[in-house]
Formats: structure tokens, C-alpha cells, sequence
């Protein structure tokens, strides 16, 4: 029975080894972490901060920066949505050279936050403090968010400009009618329907900026309107060919001409507010998007630089 006794000792030893063993390496645990052992993480700790530093500085300088880009689109789409496009060409006239600060920022920053040291290294977890290694994701992450911005205001611009574009062709067609209609009264039918031709290019300019439109923007309105607009030009041509055809006197002909055009007269807009409506559309088409992601990497890049 001796040999029962000397087991039970050898387990009762075993066992005290065992629990000594796991408090030692539990009170190792608690004392090896960056957090508890500063003395591990100052050195990378200083090395960092000031690099840290420099970049939270150019961070917030881009934060500003698209911040006045913000305030660029969002001027821009109400300038559109009022029919003011002289306002919108000069925000997106603004806004150009500060996308260009944006993306060229947006590099130095990426390339500083990816060669800061030891953070990418197997040491990284005791030899910097967990707070350093936190501030540099949030940092980079920040950056993050203003990729694309560039591609987001060439959306805006090409709906700006298209709606710039379209309200040209528009009022170039207008203008002809007019001045086709003033030298129908002065008896010029020959140079009116002349004057006319050129409304019909700038009609059929518009259309094929409709097709390019077509497929992100709603054109029912601007159909409508050239449908219209067509419509009329069609008819005053005619009431001209029929008056210089008979040398300016009334027949049968002309009088039924007469009609036609006073109908196709009727049917045309009565004030630009269908022309305000056509030009919102457009510029919604890629505007609306481009203001919520500026609006977004602008909030991202405000939350990084936020004391605390």
C-alpha cells in the first residue's frame, strides 16, 4: 500500500505544479499587453506620433477642401434645379481646381500612412500602444473615403454641362423662330424659311443629346418640348413656302396654312418652366449622386479630425 500513498503524493504535486504554473503565466498575461507595459510601446509610440501628426494636419486640410466642394455641387444643383446655369458654370468652374487639390492630397496621404514604420511588422501589437495603432486606422480609413471623388464631380459636370448644352440648343432654336417669323412680317418668306433651317438643326442637335441622355435621364418633358417646338417650326416653314409661292397674297392654300401654323402656335410651351423642369432632370441624372458622396467623404474625413 506504500506505492498508493507515494502516487497520491506524486498527483498532489503534480497538481500544485499545474496551478502555480497557470497563476504565474496569468500574472504574466496581465502585465505583457502594450497597455500595461508603456515602457514597451514608447519607442515606437514616438516615432510614430509625429508622423501621425503631420498627416492629421493634411487631413484636415482636405477635410476643408471638401467641405468647399460640397458647398460647390450642392450650389450647383440648386442653381440647376432654379434654371440659374449660369450659377452652375461657375460652381463647377470653382470646384475644378479643388478636385485637383483633393486627388493630389489624397496621394501624399495615402503613400505617408502606408510607409509609416512598424506598424505592418509582426512587432507591431507590443511595440506600438493600441491608441497609436487606432489613430493610424482611423486615419487611413478617412483617406479611404475620398477615392472616386474625382470620378463623382466629372459625373456632376458632364449633367451640368449637358444641361448647359441642351438649354444653348434650345434657345438657339427659339431665337431662329423669331427672327424667322420677324422677316415672314416683312414679307422675306425666302430668308425666313432659310432662318428656319437652322432652328431645325439646333432641334435636331437636341435630340441626339436626348439619345445620349436617354438612359439616366427621364425625357418625357424634354420630348414634349422638342415635339412641340418641331411641330411649329413645321408649320410656320410652310405658311412661308405658301406665301412665296403666290407672292404674298391669301388663297386657299395659305389660308389653310394660316391654321395650321395659329394650331401648332397654341400647343407651344407657355413659359420656361417646362425648360426649368427639363434642365433639373438632366442635372439630377449624375448630380444627385455626386452631392451625397462628397457629402459622405466629407463626413468620413470630419469624424477622423474630431478632438477625441
Amino acid at each position: 500500500m506504500a506505492w498508493l500513498g507515494a502516487a497520491a503524493g506524486w498527483l498532489l504535486a503534480v497538481v500544485l505544479i499545474a496551478l502555480g504554473g497557470a497563476g504565474i503565466v496569468t500574472g504574466m498575461d496581465g502585465q505583457v499587453g502594450p497597455a500595461a507595459r508603456p515602457e514597451l510601446t514608447s519607442g515606437g509610440d514616438s516615432q510614430l506620433s509625429p508622423l501621425l501628426d503631420g498627416a492629421e494636419t493634411e487631413l484636415t486640410t482636405l477635410t476643408a477642401d471638401v467641405e468647399a466642394l460640397g458647398t460647390r455641387a450642392r450650389g450647383a444643383l440648386g442653381a440647376l434645379n432654379g434654371g440659374d446655369l449660369d450659377t452652375v458654370e461657375a460652381a463647377i468652374t470653382d470646384g475644378d481646381p479643388i478636385v485637383a487639390r483633393i486627388v493630389a492630397r489624397t496621394r501624399r496621404l495615402t503613400a505617408a500612412l502606408a510607409a509609416l514604420p512598424i506598424l505592418d511588422t509582426p512587432t507591431a501589437g507590443y511595440a506600438v500602444s493600441t491608441a497609436v495603432r487606432q489613430r493610424a486606422a482611423r486615419l487611413t480609413s478617412a483617406v479611404d473615403a475620398t477615392r472616386g471623388l474625382d470620378a463623382e464631380w466629372a459625373r456632376l459636370t458632364t449633367g451640368a454641362l449637358s444641361a448647359a448644352r441642351l438649354s444653348s440648343l434650345l434657345q438657339a432654336q427659339v431665337d431662329a423662330v423669331v427672327k424667322a417669323a420677324s422677316l415672314g412680317r416683312d414679307g422675306r418668306y425666302r430668308e425666313a424659311v432659310s432662318l428656319l433651317e437652322d432652328a431645325d438643326r439646333s432641334i435636331a442637335d437636341a435630340r441626339r443629346l436626348r439619345d445620349r441622355l436617354v438612359a439616366t435621364v427621364d425625357v418625357s418633358v424634354l420630348d414634349e418640348w422638342l415635339d412641340r417646338n418641331e411641330a411649329y417650326d413645321t408649320a410656320l416653314r410652310e405658311l412661308y413656302v405658301a406665301l412665296d409661292g403666290v407672292g404674298g397674297r391669301v388663297t386657299s392654300k395659305v389660308r389653310k396654312a394660316i391654321a395650321a401654323e395659329q394650331a401648332a402656335k397654341a400647343g407651344l410651351p407657355g413659359d420656361s418652366r417646362g425648360l426649368i423642369v427639363i434642365m433639373a432632370e438632366i442635372g439630377r441624372g449624375g448630380m444627385n449622386e455626386a452631392v451625397i458622396a462628397i457629402e459622405q467623404a466629407r463626413g468620413r474625413l470630419a469624424d477622423a479630425v474630431a478632438p477625441g
